[in-house]
């Protein structure tokens, strides 16, 4: 401490409050240049072109959410009555480019669920526990994996990571107003939301058992275990 004294007196007075003076403007442009950034990174839209879009529960009443990552909206419960509010329709696009319908499941049973293939937990959970369902039932049933991640997810992506969590497990994808169409008919949520870097989607994971004649027999929740989900579709019909 002494020595530090000596030192601050043999500095002459000006130069001491000059440099003072300095060291206080650089703490203050520096707080400010910091803030600026934040606030640059906050209001930046993503860089993938794609615009936040959503397709909102329609009659709606949200309960609570599992929030896991960015998907708050995962797990989100049914409304009302499933069996009368879904429709069972989508008009989708395949991994070879051809389109796809739900009339194409006819005479099935088939296991649905909308996500993303860049979805960190929930999805491939949910996809994981639609596998092995399809593997304990060996009746023909299919899983059907929709992605509403339109910029990053083509037909062909949707595929081929669908189809690594089982032989009977295909992905299908679309343009927006086809994944618009299908989520809506389905009550799914979602919406993109910009990260620092890129963006996420926001998403309400759910399971479909839907029967041969193309009715909605059940929806479960995305983290419903394969044994209870094979169980489903030997009696749903």
């Amino acid at each position: 401490m002494a020595r530090i004294d000596a030192i601050m007196r043999a500095i002459p007075l000006p130069i001491f409050v000059l440099v003072y003076v300095l060291a206080c403007v650089w703490a203050i442009v520096f707080a400010a240049g910091m803030a600026d950034a934040q606030d640059g990174e906050a209001g930046a839209a993503p860089e993938t072109g794609i615009a936040p879009r959503t397709t909102v529960l329609q009659g709606a009443d949200a309960a609570s959410e599992h929030v896991h990552e960015s998907h708050e909206m995962a797990g989100m419960p049914v409304f009302g009555d499933p069996l009368q509010d879904i429709v069972v329709d989508f008009e989708l696009v395949g991994r070879d480019g051809g389109t796809v319908t739900a009339e194409d499941f006819r005479g099935r049973h088939v296991l649905l669920g909308f996500g993303f293939t860049h979805c960190p937990d929930v999805c491939p959970l949910m996809v994981l526990n639609m596998g092995k369902a399809l593997r304990d039932t060996g009746n023909g049933a299919v899983g059907i994996f929709i992605s509403v991640d339109t910029e990053r997810d083509s037909p062909e992506i949707t595929d081929q990571y669908a189809s690594r969590f089982g032989e009977r497990m295909i992905g299908l994808s679309g343009n927006v107003s086809q994944i618009n169409a299908a989520a809506s008919n389905f009550k799914v949520s979602y919406v993109v939301t910009k990260t620092q870097n890129n963006y996420t989607v926001q998403h309400s994971a759910n399971v479909f058992l839907i029967d041969p004649d193309g009715r909605l027999v059940d929806v479960f929740n995305f983290s419903t275990p394969g044994e209870e989900l094979a169980a489903a579709i030997r009696h749903g019909g």
